[in-house]
Parts: C-alpha cells; sequence; structure tokens
C-alpha cells in the first residue's frame, strides 16, 4: 500500500492485515478494537463491508504508520505524509565509526578530520592535521574494527567501547598491533556526532612473526659493529658481567644517565639471578629512521634461577620466543650502542587499576 503496508484479507475471521517489518495492525469488521502489534487499541470509526468493498478508517492506520493525516474539508480531500524516518543516536554513532574505518583505509585526510572535534586537539595538544597527514603519506596501515559497543548515551555525550587491528600494508617498518579503546563523543549542535577523546586501555603487538621477513640493506661494517654490540650485551646477562652488560648501551640511553648506579644495581640483580641456556634464534635489521638509528629484531630464549621466598625454593624459568626490538645510535667513536630495547610480545595494560 501507499503507507508502506503489505495488506491481506483473511475471510474467515473477516480481517483486514497490514504489516511491514516493524508493524502489523489487524482491523476486524464492525469492531472498533484493533490490534497495534498485539496491543488492542480502540478505534472511533469501525472498519465496513459496503458494495462489496472493505473501508477501514484511514487517519486511524496511517498515524499507526506514523504518518500525518490531514482532512482538507474545503476540497473534500485527504492528505497523507509520510514521516521520514527518525535516525537514531546509535546509528548516527555507527555512521560516524563506519567514516572513521573508511577514511582511514582510504587515506582520505578530508574526510578522517571530519570525524574528530576541536576539543580532540585540545585533549590531545596535537595539530591532528599534521600528525595525520603525516602519517597517511608515510604509511599505509589497514585498520579494522573487531568490537564496537555503545556503552553509555547521556544527552549529547556517549561512550563507546572499540577494539582495532592495525595491520601494515606496505611502506616503512611498522609493528602490527591490536588495541583497546575508549572514545568520548560529543554531538554537535548540528546533530552530528563527533569524536572528542580517545583512551587507550590496552594495547598489544601482533604478527610478529611478519617481521621476520623484513631486512634492510646496511653497511656490511655497521651490520657487524651491531652484532658486536649485541654479542656484549648477551655475554653480560649469560655472565653476570654488569660492567660488560652496560658497555653495550649508547651514552644517550637513559641507564648511561646513572651508570655508576645502574652499574651496582646490575650487579645486585646478577647476585640474586642466574642466566643462562641464552640462545638468539633471529636477528635482522628491520628499520632505519637516519643514518644514525637503526632498529633491530632480535627473537632469543633463556632460562633464569633466582630464589623464591614465597615458595622457599630454588626456583628456574624458562623463557622462549622472546620477541625484542633493540633501538641501536651511533656513537661519537662510529661504534654503535643500544638506546633502549622494546619487548614486543607483552599486553601493555595503559590504564591504571
Amino acid at each position: 500500500s501507499e503507507l508502506g503496508l503489505n495488506v491481506k484479507w483473511e475471510q474467515e475471521t473477516k480481517t483486514v492485515i497490514g504489516e511491514n517489518e516493524d508493524l502489523t495492525v489487524v482491523l476486524t469488521l464492525n469492531s472498533n478494537l484493533a490490534k497495534v502489534n498485539g496491543e488492542d487499541v480502540e478505534m472511533l470509526v469501525m472498519p465496513q463491508l459496503v458494495n462489496n468493498h472493505t473501508f477501514v478508517p484511514l487517519r486511524f492506520v496511517g498515524e499507526s504508520t506514523g504518518a500525518n493525516v490531514k482532512w482538507d474539508s474545503a476540497m473534500k480531500t485527504i492528505s497523507i505524509t509520510s514521516l521520514e524516518p527518525k535516525v537514531n543516536d546509535e546509528e548516527l554513532i555507527l555512521e560516524l565509526f563506519d567514516k572513521y574505518l573508511t577514511s582511514s583505509n582510504e587515506r582520505n585526510l578530508s574526510e578522517f578530520l571530519e570525524v574528530f572535534n576541536e576539543q580532540y586537539e585540545i585533549n590531545r595538544e596535537i595539530d591532528l592535521k599534521e600528525l595525520s597527514s603525516s602519517f597517511f603519506e608515510e604509511y599505509d596501515i589497514e585498520t579494522t574494527i573487531e568490537e564496537l559497543e555503545i556503552i553509555e548515551i547521556d544527552n549529547d555525550e556517549a561512550i563507546v567501547y572499540a577494539v582495532e587491528v592495525y595491520e601494515r600494508k606496505s611502506g616503512p617498518f611498522y609493528v602490527d598491533n591490536r588495541q583497546e579503546i575508549i572514545y568520548t563523543l560529543h554531538k554537535n549542535k548540528d546533530g552530528l556526532w563527533k569524536i572528542s577523546e580517545d583512551e587507550i586501555q590496552k594495547a598489544e603487538n601482533i604478527n610478529l612473526e611478519k617481521l621476520k621477513d623484513i631486512q634492510i640493506e646496511v653497511p656490511s661494517k655497521d651490520e657487524k659493529k651491531i652484532m658486536n654490540t649485541l654479542e656484549k650485551f648477551f655475554s653480560g646477562i649469560d655472565n653476570g658481567d654488569a660492567e660488560l652488560f652496560l658497555s653495550a648501551f649508547h651514552e644517550d640511553s637513559i641507564i648511561s644517565e646513572n651508570l655508576d648506579g645502574n652499574e651496582e644495581m646490575m650487579k645486585l640483580i646478577f647476585e640474586f639471578v642466574e642466566y643462562s641456556d641464552l640462545e638468539i634464534d633471529h636477528a635482522s635489521l628491520v628499520s632505519s629512521l637516519d643514518e644514525d638509528y637503526l632498529g633491530l629484531y632480535v627473537i632469543h630464549s633463556f632460562e633464569s634461577t633466582y630464589y623464591d621466598e614465597e615458595l622457599d625454593e630454588i626456583v628456574t624459568d624458562t623463557e622462549e620466543n622472546v620477541h625484542e626490538m633493540f633501538h641501536f645510535k651511533k656513537s661519537k667513536d662510529g661504534s654503535w650502542k643500544i638506546l633502549f630495547v622494546e619487548t614486543l610480545n607483552l599486553e601493555t595494560d595503559l590504564v591504571e587499576q
């Protein structure tokens, strides 16, 4: 019908049934009691059979579908205006995240910026346009949303939980990762929802085995110096030699800022923990920011033996497939030293409990 209902007549019960996905209206001849989605509703006018034609109260049926029904007495006409379906806040928020996802993957800067409001830049203390433009130019990352839940909508503010995955398709070195994020959204004066804040709850690196396929080319003399420094690092751990261990770090590293204090700390650690069976399973250079920086991806395993006070016994732990990124920086004397070490296969909880 013009009102968006599929209409059928049931002879046995003398009823007219109009229905669509959201609405079912049942009218019975010569009865002023109708059923709308199973609920009894009283009508002012009853359906009637006149000259083998069934007449139903048009205003009642029309208004049941959400339409406006008006009688023009001068023109003797009835006008029926269907209301535009009201888009609820949940739908608008889902549309916003669909736009966020599409613009991210297509690296459409203008569309991407429309997802956020001005408050976002204030909260993050960033220039979103400059930062996003730089990222889109340098990286080709595919974003997927594994989970999306609207936690709360309170007037013009909404809280949304999302689990997002970022995977490198091409371009410079990038570690694929999964993040749990809480978004805060606000509705603007035009009724549009925008992201005003995001807070990462948890983060973990994924697809680490893919990193083994990356190998950048560097001068053989630099690669040799880096591997010599790596050997010092692990030999220091394996032999419990704090001085040898610390000699592997760059003068700009945090560890080198308090070398004497850190040497005493490492001596204390080596006194209580014995490391053994240290094996390097894989090592490859995977990233280079400039001529003075190189990233070395290492997979290794080891055993640590120590006294557990709670158990009151000697305990040996075995750590296998430890994935770490060694960030190297060239020193003034031309040697390559460790700036810091980043463990990749850890789930990081970024919110204080």
